[in-house]
């Protein structure tokens, strides 16, 4: 079975300090929910109004999205993202 990743590792590198935060990814998904959710009057109301005015399509598209965004998320076990400039460099892991 595959299961959601569960930690988000988050280190910053540069000539100062290392700085590394583990997050547990739950947290992020949380507050992900929390937008979501305080959003979603206007999220329905703006769908409404798409369907009156025959937008049909642009509803299944974004409900479409939706669900390419949480299969995204789930399939998310693993990445690793680093970032570097001269003075810094960033990295972000997913377990």
């Amino acid at each position: 079975m595959n299961w959601p990743p569960m930690l988000m590792h988050i280190k910053v590198k540069n000539k100062d300090t290392d700085f590394g935060i583990w997050i547990p990814f739950i947290l992020v998904l949380l507050v992900a929910l929390a937008v979501i959710l305080a959003l979603s009057p206007f999220i329905i109301l703006a769908f409404i109004i798409m369907l009156m005015v025959g937008a049909e399509r642009y509803v299944r598209l974004t409900l479409w999205g939706f669900w390419v965004a949480i299969v995204s998320v789930w399939a998310m076990k693993g990445l690793n993202v680093e970032v570097q400039n001269f003075k810094e460099h960033v990295i972000v892991s997913v377990m």
